[in-house]
């Protein structure tokens, strides 16, 4: 073995995701991490790289993401990092599951060296774990998290790996970076580094020689950082780690942290970080995350870059949120969707009345027509302009997924509630994002895509309601969505009512009773 520093920890974990707003309000609102920097990949500035940790961003709490938008998920697997665990304290376990659960977030309990574990994984597939220890882990609470401080994240706990074959890994692991083997479960095997004081001083291997290869996508883990405490001691890790055969690049200027890289035999890649300089270093401690940072290289494109990233400063739809209104929260949660010329006002009332024991989330459209609010520009009456109403089902999608997150709202028990124009955006999303709603109550609606790739929507359930004096709606045009949506494999039940274009107190009450009897028919989980 080379007379060298050894590694202390884990500096940070680097994972992609397929949405940047969605990503900010799990990690943000979910799990209580602070956002401390905002910036951009450097090698396709037109993405973020959202930088999450403690108060300060301390080396051994910091996991980050490239958000591709809508990029395709991927797969963990061998030459992969393929679970990121943070610890907690014991006893906040309980609290979790609570947490996670009333979440529609999935969890798997186990125990692991003595531990216990919760595992989940995040809206796009990356696998996570939370791991209740003991002992205290030094961290610096960020006083604006959702988490009491009793319970809150602490910083890594470990991260495990998948490979073929233990021993060139083991060789690296102990001979060239210092690690000692400290234990070993079935096929886990864990590898201690050298502060068991600090966050993420543990690596565990999992060996399965049948093990598939990963695919690298949404989901996934990118790299993983170790620590190292200067530049110094980095150009030493180079030396050395080059003196034992491996290739390692040069130093790369990361702004908050020196880089180099590096691949470990099983093919997962290293990086060994510097501590300094930190993220205080373009924001003030008490504003970190705030505004969007970037390298200097790109400073002149700034206007060019900020218009081509997502909005992450709000939820980007002016909105209204009521708590359930009596007691007795069902869990579910009505997306109220206005028709031409309405607001996020008009349907508060009918949902009301719909399903008193349901929380609503009721948005504005942001489209403007002679003054008149909408969900999607159209191109004449009837005729729609179905490149935006594609574009806008995605970006209201992704508003009623992080807004249900920021709210405590369970994320598969959602019902939309739409009229007119609100029901036709309510089947773009129902189409093009099956996995939004769990029902739709379709209020005189009518087809919005001519030719959509026809998801799969067994188990969906959907009511639509059309006036059989309706001079606004082509009866053809909602038969061919009830068409559509039968053959994706929903079940639709068609009530033609003797009204016009406008509500009546009949819709009311067929959406309650149909919805009541939804509920009733839905299986109910026992034990």
């Amino acid at each position: 073995m080379n007379s060298q520093p050894r590694i202390s920890g884990i500096h940070h974990i680097t994972a992609i995701a397929s949405s940047a707003r969605e990503n900010l309000a799990f990690y943000e609102q979910l799990l209580g991490l602070r956002l401390v920097k905002k910036t951009v990949n450097f090698d396709d500035p037109t993405t973020y790289h959202l930088y999450y940790g403690d108060a300060h961003g301390s080396p051994g709490t910091i996991l980050t993401f490239f958000p591709w938008e809508r990029l395709p998920g991927g797969k963990p697997g061998a030459g992969m990092v393929t679970a990121v665990a943070f610890a907690v304290a014991r006893n906040a376990i309980d609290y979790w599951l609570k947490r996670l659960q009333a979440n529609a977030v999935a969890t798997k309990q186990t125990q692991r060296f003595g531990d216990p574990v919760i595992a989940f994984t995040d809206p796009h597939g990356l696998p996570l774990e939370l791991i209740g220890v003991s002992k205290h882990i030094a961290s610096a609470q960020w006083e604006n998290s959702a988490i009491p401080a009793a319970h809150a994240i602490t910083g890594f706990h470990s991260a495990t790996t998948l490979l073929k074959r233990l021993d060139p890994t083991r060789t690296l692991l102990i001979e060239s970076m210092g690690m000692v083997l400290g234990g070993s479960e079935a096929n886990r095997y864990r590898f201690k580094m050298t502060d068991e004081r600090s966050a993420g001083c543990l690596y565990d291997v999992v060996v399965d020689p049948a093990a598939e290869s990963g695919r690298p996508g949404g989901g996934t883990v990118h790299h993983i950082a170790f620590r190292t405490p200067s530049d110094e001691e980095q150009l030493v890790w180079q030396k050395t780690l080059r003196a034992d055969g491996v290739a390692v690049t040069p130093v790369r200027d990361r702004k908050y942290f020196r880089s180099i890289y590096f691949n470990e035999p099983g093919g997962v890649l290293f990086e060994i970080a510097t501590d300094p300089p930190g993220f205080s270093v373009d924001e003030s401690p008490d504003a970190l995350g705030l505004s969007l940072q970037l390298p200097d290289q790109f400073e002149p494109q700034r206007s060019d870059i900020e218009n081509q990233l997502p909005d992450l400063e709000s939820l980007d739809f002016i909105h209204r949120f009521h708590p359930p209104q009596q007691a007795g929260d069902n869990h579910r949660t009505i997306v109220a969707l206005h028709g031409t010329g309405g607001n996020e006002h008009d349907l508060i009332e009918l949902a009301r009345r719909v399903s008193p024991t349901s929380a609503i989330i009721s948005p504005r459209g942001k489209v403007l027509e002679n003054g008149m609010n909408r969900f999607f520009r159209r191109r004449a009456e009837g005729v729609f302009d179905e490149k935006d109403v594609v574009r806008r089902a995605h970006e209201l999608a992704d508003f009623v997924k992080t807004a249900s997150v920021r709210y405590g709202r369970t994320l598969d028990e959602r019902v939309a509630l739409g009229y007119s124009n609100g029901a036709n955006i309510a089947a773009a999303v129902m189409l093009l994002r099956p996995e939004i709603y769990h029902h739709a109550i379709l209020l005189r609606p009518m087809l919005p895509l001519q030719k959509p790739v026809v998801p799969n929507l067994e188990g969906k359930n959907i009511l639509i309601l059309q006036g059989r004096r309706d001079n606004l709606i082509p009866a053809e045009s909602t038969r061919g969505l009830s068409q559509m949506l039968q053959n994706a494999g929903a079940a639709v039940t068609e009530i033609g009512i003797s009204a016009g274009h406008e509500l009546t107190a009949y819709d009311r009450e067929a959406a309650s009773g149909w919805l009541s009897d939804v509920s009733i028919r839905e299986p109910v989980e026992v034990g």
